[in-house]
């Protein structure tokens, strides 16, 4: 696949990524494709990585490992604070490298699913969750069967999933297209991860070493998938599979039902409660935070909205 010209509006598509100016590095982070484990790296090969402000995070992380993604944390430069001129020069100069990472869609898909819809991960769109309810056998839940609910509903209205960006196809999040990436790590592929790393510490003079960060709860895809919901997910990441060349596995017409049993479906609603509480109490935090801030992000957005009136931007933009 080529890189075909830019669209004049490709920084503020890509708003979403971060620098890293002592390395020179651009990096444009993925959902659930090792997001976590890479904003950690490279703010500590940066140096500006903040462990003192996990403390004060008042969003809703559920774990500690999950305030990396706030920028108090891993102290990044966000792409959309830069000015145009520097943005495109990151974007086609040779002293930048712009790297990314990649993942099989269909288990990218299933993690998504897991961390957003099983576990009620804060932020998940209330739609999401109203179009995937659980699949209950004698009041627990059948994970299989959810998972197969959640594919058909994904691939019969993927808008509506989106707006939630762990949904959305890896194509449409990195732009590969009109962005010209000196790396895009398979994170499935085994070392490629540490290739990139080696090639980071390098840049950087350090020798900092990768963490595994927010893993799964141990569900591997082939428990999940058959023929149908396969076929479902691959239709809908088509882009993907065309783009990356990602290899089109094959499953057994039927699975196993995956039924949790008393104790782990205890432990979901559970999970599921607190989550819900942390939400409220991060909502109530927020609120607080006091009139200045509240004021400056307010017109920071309007700001935008009337900067890129009538634009092609992406609304992530417009999360502070």
């Amino acid at each position: 696949m080529t890189v075909s010209p830019q669209q004049p509006s490709l920084p503020e598509m890509l708003g979403y990524a971060l620098v890293a100016p002592r390395i020179k590095v651009l990096y444009v982070p993925t959902t659930k494709v090792a997001c976590s484990t890479l904003k950690l790296l490279m703010s500590q090969i940066e140096g500006c990585y903040n462990d003192d402000a996990k403390r004060i995070v008042i969003s809703p992380n559920i774990s500690q490992e999950q305030t990396i993604h706030s920028y108090l944390v891993h102290g990044l430069t966000r792409f959309f604070d830069l000015k145009p001129k520097k943005r495109w020069e990151i974007l086609n100069s040779d002293e930048w490298l712009r790297v990314g990472a990649l993942r099989d869609p269909l288990a990218r898909a299933y993690s998504s699913w897991e961390n957003r819809v099983l576990l009620r991960a804060p932020g998940t769109p209330q739609e999401i969750f109203d179009r995937c309810p659980d699949v209950l056998v004698d009041g627990r839940v059948d994970v299989t069967a959810s998972f197969k609910h959640f594919a058909k509903e994904l691939h019969a209205d993927l808008e509506t999933f989106i707006q939630d960006d762990h949904f959305r196809p890896q194509y449409n999040t990195l732009y590969s297209d009109q962005v010209e990436y000196h790396h895009l790590a398979r994170v499935d592929v085994p070392g490629e991860l540490q290739q990139l790393a080696d090639v980071l510490n390098k840049r950087g003079g350090t020798n900092v070493s990768l963490a595994r960060l927010n893993s799964g709860i141990g569900i591997k895809p082939h428990q999940v998938y058959d023929t149908e919901t396969a076929r479902l997910v691959t239709e809908v990441y088509a882009r993907d599979f065309e783009w990356y060349g990602f290899e089109k596995k094959t499953y057994p017409e039927s699975t196993t039902p995956l039924v949790l049993d008393q104790l782990q479906q205890s432990l979901l609603n559970n999970l599921r409660e607190t989550t819900e509480r942390l939400s409220i109490v991060s909502t109530s935090a927020f609120s607080r935070v006091g009139f200045r801030y509240g004021l400056i992000q307010i017109l920071k957005s309007i700001g935008f909205r009337l900067r890129f009136k009538g634009k092609n931007y992406d609304r992530k933009l417009l999360q502070w």
